[in-house]
C-alpha cells in the first residue's frame, strides 16, 4: 500500500518529535495501530526519519584519549558525571579506580595508598579476596581526629586484607609542629623502615583533594593553626596531591608541608604508576595542577573536568 508523503511526515512527527504513541496517532488520524507502524517504517525507508545512536562510551574514550596525548598520560580514565551528586561521584570513581586495580596489579607489586573519600570508596569496590602477592604500604601520616573508615591506617588495613597482608604502616601524625621535629620523626626506626618501603613502590594510589575541602578538614579537627591557614591563602593553594600545591604542582613555597609526614615529592615522581582520583568542579584546580606539576601519570576524574581541562589546554 502506497502512502502520501504529507501523511508519512505527519505520523513521522507526531511520533518522534511530539512523543505521542503508535495507538494515540490512530485514534487521532482515524487509521489502524498497524497501519500507523508500517509508515512509520517506510518514513524510515524514504529517509524522512534519521535515527543516530550516539553511544556515551565512545565520547568518554575520545576524552580519555585527549588526556592521554595532551598531559602525556600512560592512562586516563573518565566516568560521567550526569549531575551526580558528591557521595555518588565518588563511588563512581572509586569503582573505576577498583576495576583499574584488578587489571594492572601483578604479583611483586608494592601499592603506596593514602586516605580520603575516593581512596576509600576504592577500597569499598574491590573484592573481599584478591589472588595476588603484594605489599600494600602506606604513604601518609595519620589523622587521628578524622573518621575512621577515611584515615590512612583504616584505608591500608583494609586494602592489605583483601590480599591476606599485614600493611606497612606509618605510625605518626600527618602532621607536626615543627621541621625539626619531623626530621627527627623520620629517623625513627619504625618510621624509616616504612620511608625506605617509598623507593620500592611501584604503584600509588592517591586522591587528589580541593583546597576548600582540605582546608575544612584541617581546621575542623584543628589540625593547623592560623598561622598555617594565612601561609596556605597566602601562597595560592589550590589542593592535596598528598602535599599542598599551587597551581603549577608546586609544592615547595608552603610551610605546613616540610613538616609533613608522607611521601616526598621526589621520590613520588619516580613511582612507576601514580594514579590520582578527582571529580567535580570543586577539583578541577587541584587536578589541573597536579598534572601540571607531573604529579600523577594515571588520572581517574569525570566528563565535567576532563572538558574543561582540555579546554584549558587550549
Amino acid at each position: 500500500m502506497g502512502y502520501d508523503k504529507d501523511l508519512i511526515v505527519k505520523v513521522a512527527k507526531l511520533h518522534y518529535l511530539n512523543k505521542i504513541s503508535q495507538e494515540k496517532i490512530g485514534e487521532k488520524l482515524k487509521i489502524s495501530r498497524y497501519q500507523v507502524s508500517r509508515i512509520l517504517l517506510k518514513a524510515s525507508e524514504l529517509g524522512i526519519v534519521n535515527i543516530s545512536i550516539v553511544e556515551p562510551i565512545t565520547t568518554l574514550a575520545r576524552l580519555e584519549d585527549k588526556l592521554e596525548r595532551h598531559f602525556n598520560l600512560k592512562r586516563a580514565i573518565v566516568i560521567t558525571n550526569n549531575d551526580s551528586s558528591n557521595e555518588d561521584l565518588k563511588s563512581k570513581l572509586g569503582s573505576a579506580a577498583a576495576k583499574f586495580l584488578l587489571d594492572t596489579i601483578k604479583d611483586g607489586d608494592v601499592i603506596g595508598v593514602s586516605w580520603g573519600n575516593t581512596i576509600n570508596e576504592t577500597v569499598c569496590h574491590l573484592p573481599s579476596e584478591i589472588n595476588r602477592d603484594v605489599e600494600i604500604v602506606q604513604i601518609a601520616g595519620g589523622f587521628h581526629r578524622v573518621p575512621l573508615n577515611i584515615s590512612c591506617h583504616d584505608v591500608a588495613r583494609r586494602l592489605a586484607l583483601r590480599f591476606n597482608k599485614e600493611p606497612h604502616l606509618l605510625y605518626s601524625p600527618a602532621i607536626l609542629k615543627s621541621k625539626e621535629v619531623c626530621k627527627l620523626l623520620i629517623e625513627e626506626y619504625e618510621i624509616k623502615e616504612v620511608f625506605d618501603l617509598f623507593d620500592k613502590v611501584t604503584l600509588a594510589l592517591i586522591g587528589i583533594g580541593a583546597i576548600s575541602d582540605v582546608l575544612k578538614l584541617y581546621l575542623e579537627f584543628g589540625l593547623i593553626s592560623r598561622q598555617d591557614e594565612i601561609n596556605i591563602r597566602e601562597n595560592q593553594a589550590v589542593g592535596n596531591v598528598l602535599q599542598l600545591i599551587d597551581s603549577s604542582g608546586n609544592s615547595e613555597r608552603f610551610d605546613l608541608n616540610k613538616r609533613s609526614v608522607m611521601m616526598p615529592p621526589e621520590k613520588l615522581l619516580k613511582v612507576p604508576y601514580v594514579i590520582g582520583l578527582g571529580g567535580g568542579l570543586s577539583k578541577f584546580e587541584a587536578v589541573s595542577g597536579a598534572l601540571k606539576g607531573k604529579l600523577i601519570n594515571i588520572l581517574i576524574t569525570d566528563d565535567t573536568v576532563a572538558k574543561k581541562l582540555l579546554e584549558e589546554y587550549k
